[in-house]
């Protein structure tokens, strides 16, 4: 289908139906330039890059050379992550090579982090190490389960209420004061 005014028109007034046709297109475009390989790999990394000049955030870092490996390529953000430690249940905790690995990329590069984060502690101490953003899913499931959508509301509101208490018993006003002279190494 060549792109013509009435594509157009259908995107304007379409918009869930025009996102998911151009995340089709751009699986397809990945799928048809790398069909047969067996795992990804850094030249699929660049060729995204080169192909989505939008910002790219990459999931499951957990070493400091893909960090830079990543930054290299121009990557914007990255996750840490071991997938929940469900599929690499014996790899390394993102939480342990956080520091690590803000260390290395400096600030100018996102990175975000998963990994069985459940209450305002956990949060606090991933922001200490160096985290801009850290994912909470399993809270919000169990909550949205049971509650719906109250229930996550909730949920979030306790969660908030934790930080803000764990904050004070820091004695510390803001998240953006945190650092590691809050956390004791054992």
């Amino acid at each position: 289908m060549e792109p013509d005014l009435r594509l157009l028109w259908d995107g304007i007034t379409h918009p869930r139906w025009a996102i998911g046709t151009l995340l089709q297109t751009i699986a397809k475009h990945v799928e048809r330039d790398f069909s047969g390989r067996e795992h990804l790999d850094w030249e699929i990394i660049k060729a995204i890059r080169a192909f989505w000049d939008k910002p790219l955030i990459l999931k499951g870092i957990v070493n400091v050379e893909d960090a830079l490996k990543a930054k290299s390529m121009g990557v914007d953000g990255i996750i840490l992550s071991n997938h929940g430690g469900r599929q690499l249940d014996g790899t390394i905790s993102p939480l342990r090579v956080l520091e690590r690995i803000r260390e290395a990329v400096g600030y100018s590069m996102v990175i975000m982090i998963d990994g069985g984060f459940r209450r305002g502690t956990d949060v606090l101490k991933a922001v200490a190490l160096g985290a801009d953003c850290t994912f909470i899913g399993r809270p919000f499931n169990y909550a949205a389960s049971i509650g719906g959508y109250s229930g996550v509301i909730h949920a979030i509101k306790l969660l908030k209420s934790e930080l803000y208490t764990d904050l004070g018993l820091l004695g510390v006003n803001t998240i953006g004061d945190l650092n590691t002279q809050y956390l004791e190494r054992i």
